[in-house]
C-alpha cells in the first residue's frame, strides 16, 4: 500500500527541488508549482518559467502525471480488494451461511480434513469448513471457493454461525484429542440431536468422546493398521473397497437410507419388496435402532420404520430405488 504513496511523495521531492534550483523559487511556491503539475489543476504559474523552467516542467508533467494515475490506480485497487470487496464476500458468505441446513460441519482443515471435504464436493453435499489456522484457510480461499469460518470451532459462538442447530452431521477433526473431546461436549450441549464424527488417536480419549455422547469415533492409526493387515491377508477384497469407496474408477455406489414411515417398503419382508428385481439394486446389510448390524439379511426380515439399509447397485438404479421405494428417506 506504500508504495504508490511513497512514488507520488518522491514526484513532488524532485519537483519542488527541480523548481527551487532552476528559478530559485521559495520552498511554498515550488510546492505549490509541483502539486498543480503533477495533478494538472490547470491553475496559473506561480511566476513566469524560464525557458529551463519550462523544459522541466514537461519532464514533471510527463512523469509526474503518469505517477499519479497508476498510483491512485494501485491505491484504488488496494482499497478495494482489502476493505469494499473483503466487507462484500463476507456479506455473501454470512447470507450463504444463514441459508444453509442439512449439511455438514468439518471442524479442522487439516489432512483428514481436507480429505473429507474433498469427498463432499464430490458427493455435491453442502458443507462449511471451520478453523483457526489462516495457513490452512489460504488454499481454501483463494482455489476452492467454498464456505468456511476462519474461528475456534470448540466456541459456541463460531457453531452457531456454522448453522449447528440446522446441520445435518459434524466431523470434530481438530489436531489434539482434548479439543475434539471439548467440542464434541459442546455440539451436544447444543444440538443433543446431530450426527457427531470425531477423531481420537489413543483408546483412552476414544472412550470418553463415546461417553460424552459422539456417535462415532475413528482411530486414524488404528484403521491405517487394519487396512494395511488386510491387504496383506486379502488384497483383491481392499481392492475393491477402495472402488466402491472412491467412486471413481467404478460405476457401483454404496448407499445407506433410513426408512420413513411413509416408505413404500415400510411393513413388508425383502421378498414382497423385490427390490433386486425391480429396482436392481442389492441390499447388503440392515440395522434396525438399538441392534448390531444384519449382513446379507434374510429375504422374510420385515423392513420397519427407522431401519437402515444400506444397498449397492449403479448411480442410476439407487436414485431409482430411492425415489420408488423411500420417498420420505432423510
Amino acid at each position: 500500500m506504500w508504495k504508490p504513496i511513497l512514488l507520488i511523495l518522491l514526484m513532488i521531492f524532485i519537483g519542488v527541488v527541480g523548481f527551487h534550483i532552476i528559478e530559485g523559487w521559495p520552498f511554498l511556491d515550488c510546492l505549490y508549482m509541483t502539486i498543480i503539475t503533477i495533478f494538472t489543476v490547470g491553475f496559473k504559474e506561480v511566476k513566469n518559467l524560464s525557458p529551463q523552467g519550462r523544459i522541466f516542467t514537461i519532464f514533471i508533467i510527463l512523469g509526474g502525471v503518469g505517477t499519479a494515475i497508476f498510483a491512485f490506480t494501485k491505491l484504488g485497487e488496494i482499497l478495494y480488494e482489502g476493505g469494499i470487496n473483503r466487507f462484500l464476500r463476507r456479506r455473501k458468505m454470512e447470507k450463504k451461511l444463514k441459508s444453509l441446513k442439512n449439511h455438514y460441519i468439518i471442524c479442522g482443515h487439516g489432512r483428514m480434513g481436507k480429505t473429507v471435504r474433498e469427498r463432499l464436493e464430490e458427493e455435491k453435499l453442502p458443507f462449511v469448513v471451520v478453523d483457526n489456522n489462516e495457513k490452512k484457510l489460504t488454499e481454501l480461499k483463494q482455489t476452492y471457493r467454498c464456505l468456511y469460518i476462519e474461528g475456534d470451532a470448540t466456541q459456541e459462538e463460531v457453531l452457531n454461525k456454522a448453522g449447528i442447530k440446522k446441520a445435518k452431521g459434524l466431523a470434530a477433526l481438530l489436531p489434539t484429542d482434548a479439543d475434539n473431546l471439548y467440542l464434541v461436549l459442546t455440539v451436544k450441549l447444543i444440538n443433543p440431536s446431530l450426527f457427531v464424527l470425531s477423531k481420537a488417536m489413543d483408546e483412552e480419549a476414544e472412550r470418553k468422546i463415546l461417553q460424552i455422547g459422539a456417535n462415532k469415533v475413528v482411530s486414524p492409526y488404528k484403521l491405517s493398521g487394519l487396512k494395511i493387515a488386510q491387504g496383506l491377508i486379502r488384497p483383491t477384497l481392499v481392492d475393491f473397497m477402495d472402488l466402491i469407496i472412491r467412486r471413481k474408477e467404478l460405476s457401483l455406489y454404496m448407499e445407506e437410507f433410513t426408512v420413513k414411515k411413509d416408505s413404500d417398503i415400510v411393513n413388508r419382508n425383502l421378498t414382497e419388496c423385490d427390490i433386486r428385481r425391480t429396482a436392481n439394486v442389492i441390499v447388503v446389510a440392515m440395522k434396525k435402532p438399538g441392534e448390531d448390524i444384519i449382513f446379507n439379511p434374510s429375504p422374510d426380515i420385515k423392513v420397519e420404520t427407522g431401519d437402515t439399509l444400506l444397498v449397492l447397485g449403479d448411480k442410476e438404479a439407487i436414485d431409482h430405488f430411492e425415489k420408488s421405494y423411500l420417498g420420505g428417506i432423510s
